[in-house]
């Protein structure tokens, strides 16, 4: 929810929540020859459903990044590259390791299910979201955005989407292929990263160990305020796949996330502004599965298992004194099975499973007052359906329908129905109904932070209905997708409700319904060695009703996207990418008695750029620079957006 994310902006006080539900699809582990490649990923989409679709099957909106997209790119960090997707809001604390949320569609920033390798990252400790300053791009294959409600199909959390991300796995090498990576650039940002992936007849593997320092920049905006904000970033990320034999087998996900970030406090007496202080952030994030699919001879069948857990930790200090600790753990078992009676005619796909989920979360702090100190539990118990059938060779229906019991909240239903019509071999129009929750967070329930929240244990699971309506063609080289949507969220949570026994602020449900309606625009056009892709995003998101209504806070009503790769030559090649972001609002808290002002944020264009060139096979060298024209920006009130750097890389493969 807004508030608490704009609360936690200003601390940065981290725990994972995960709520994983069900496991990654089995194409994400599926061998595919490198010359199908193109084709495979204009025509396959992955957590559409709980096995494998062709785009033009699913009724609803996505888009997708592949590792080509993402190498072209030359982006460090996950949130660099989701300002190329249609309604996606990008809102950071200012440089590299400052906190980063995502808002989709102008939904909450918790609303947005994050998913690696199947399981679920969202982070309890900042009110359910995921703060996407850690998540580095280097291990990443392939990036899914799926727009709209999917908490049926994925569970509690996903109302606004759900962003998948696939890690590098070895299904596209041949045998054995390594990798290293330095960069150096500006900031004294040093970069370093290993990659090794293999493959068998009977074996897939893939690791990637990537590291970063960064002396970081000024991150506020008050005067004589120079301090720079340094950051440090060490990730593992692994997975093993195992072909027992033609019935069974078996794959293991391993990642592993150490960081520490440096960031400013808030000036409650005088400005009401971040300025310059000692308080660091040391997060670790740790996350396993092992998943064993069965696949009977000759049967219609198969039954995929999955075990997981997911933890981080989160220490804060400030001026060397524990400000606040959190740790969550969430273990999770599932089983799905599939039933296929597709054939030449006609495809039904039918999934049937069941989930058990545990969340353990504790909480430590100085008391001054009330207590900070929390360990809370909470179990959730789901089954759930979905369905694929064409009712023609044109024309085809997905469904599916979750029943969640919680140990804290009342029962949850969750579905989401949609139709698709291939007028053409080119158009495809679709539409779509779904209706998702999201339960409170141990956050706006328990969360404590002296004289300035306090959480409410009362809260309700907040409901939002969405409608949508669009269309997709594809021709040779010519990709675009148009929609417009309509949501409404009953009993939103606003974290900055003033409460009196404490003189700070609590959570509660809004009274009203929250409105969120748009329309989204992307094209792509290929030929030759030119490619160019746009987006163009229009947003209506308001929260209450009659005259308590207000617009809601930092989303703005237009963002745009321009990016084109160019080879000029077989070694050499560039990448140019334009993000535009329009004007929108956020609230600012000036030091007591002052109210609070709603504060009009100015819009700005970021542009990056990037020449490749191919010395050799196995050597290449990679120059860029971030924000080219070095805008002055800000996304939150008080926080100095990226400044310009300019980097150089050097990566050799055998």
């Amino acid at each position: 929810m807004d508030k608490t994310s704009m609360k936690t902006s200003r601390i940065l006080s981290c725990t994972v929540l995960a709520t994983l539900v069900c496991s990654a699809p089995v194409l994400a582990n599926t061998q595919i020859k490198p010359e199908l490649l193109d084709t495979f990923v204009e025509t396959i989409t992955v957590s559409g459903s709980h096995s494998a679709l062709p785009i033009a099957q699913l009724a609803g909106n996505v888009s997708v990044l592949t590792e080509q997209d993402i190498a072209r790119s030359q982006a460090t960090f996950v949130a660099d590259l989701l300002v190329q997707f249609a309604g996606v809001d990008i809102s950071t604390n200012g440089g590299v390791g400052q906190f980063a949320e995502l808002r989709l569609r102008g939904s909450e920033t918790n609303h947005i299910l994050v998913i690696i390798d199947g399981i679920a990252v969202n982070d309890q400790g900042q009110g359910g979201l995921v703060d996407l300053a850690h998540l580095s791009t280097q291990s990443i294959a392939r990036i899914e955005l799926y727009r709209g409600p999917q908490s049926a199909l994925w569970g509690d959390g996903a109302v606004g989407g759900v962003l998948n991300i696939i890690t590098k796995d070895g299904s596209q090498t041949d045998g054995n292929e390594s990798a290293l990576k330095l960069s150096v650039g500006q900031q004294n940002t040093q970069q370093a990263q290993f990659q090794h992936q293999a493959q068998s007849d009977k074996l897939q593997f893939g690791i990637t160990v990537s590291h970063i320092s960064t002396d970081g920049q000024n991150i506020s905006i008050v005067p004589n305020n120079n301090e720079k904000d340094g950051y440090t970033n060490t990730s593992i990320h692994s997975k093993l796949g195992y072909i027992v034999n033609k019935q069974h087998s078996l794959n293991a996900v391993f990642h592993y996330v150490d960081y520490e970030t440096e960031f400013d406090a808030t000036d409650f007496v005088t400005t009401g502004l971040p300025v310059d202080a000692d308080n660091r952030s040391q997060g670790r994030q740790q996350s396993a599965k092992l998943q064993w699919l069965l696949t009977p001879n000759a049967a219609n069948w198969s039954l995929n298992t999955t075990a997981s857990t997911h933890s981080n930790v989160v220490d804060n200090t400030s001026e060397g004194q524990l400000s606040s600790l959190t740790d969550a753990t969430t273990q999770s078992l599932s089983s799905i099975a599939k039933l296929d009676y597709s054939n030449q005619y006609m495809t039904r796909q039918f999934h049937v499973g069941a989930s058990l989920e545990e969340i353990d979360f504790t909480q430590r702090g100085p008391v001054d007052f009330g207590d900070p100190n929390q360990t809370q539990t909470i179990d959730s118990n789901s089954v759930f359906a979905d369905a694929v059938v064409s009712v023609t060779h044109r024309a085809f229906i997905n469904a599916s329908l979750r029943y969640t019991d919680n140990s804290e909240f009342a029962a949850a239903t969750d579905y989401r129905i949609g139709a698709n019509w291939q007028q053409s071999e080119a158009l495809t129009w679709f539409a779509s109904v779904g209706q998702a929750s999201k339960n409170p967070t141990f956050t706006e329930r328990f969360g404590f932070y002296a004289g300035t929240f306090v959480g409410n244990p009362e809260l309700q699971p907040e409901i939002a209905t969405t409608v949508e309506l669009g269309l997709r063609y594809t021709s040779s080289g010519f990709n675009t997708q148009f929609n417009i949507f309509s949501a409404q969220l009953e009993d939103e949570i606003n974290g900055f409700v003033f409460d009196n026994a404490s003189g700070g602020f609590t959570a509660d449900n809004i009274n009203g319904r929250s409105d969120r309606d748009g329309a989204e625009f992307e094209v792509s056009w290929s030929i030759s060695d030119l490619a160019i892709n746009a987006t163009y995003s229009y947003l209506d998101a308001t929260q209450g009703s009659g005259e308590a209504q207000s617009l809601e806070l930092r989303r703005a009503r237009h963002n745009a996207s321009f990016n084109t790769s160019y080879n000029w030559s077989d070694s050499i090649s560039s990448y140019v990418s334009a993000s535009y972001v329009g004007p929108k609002f956020d609230q600012f808290f000036p030091p007591w008695p002052q109210a609070s002002q709603i504060i009009a944020m100015r819009p700005y264009w970021l542009i990056n750029a990037n020449v490749n060139i191919a010395v050799s096979k196995q050597f290449s060298v990679n120059a860029k620079i971030d924000n080219l024209l070095n805008h002055t920006y800000q996304d939150i009130v008080g926080y100095r957006g990226l400044e310009r750097k300019a980097s150089v890389s050097f990566a050799y493969k055998w």
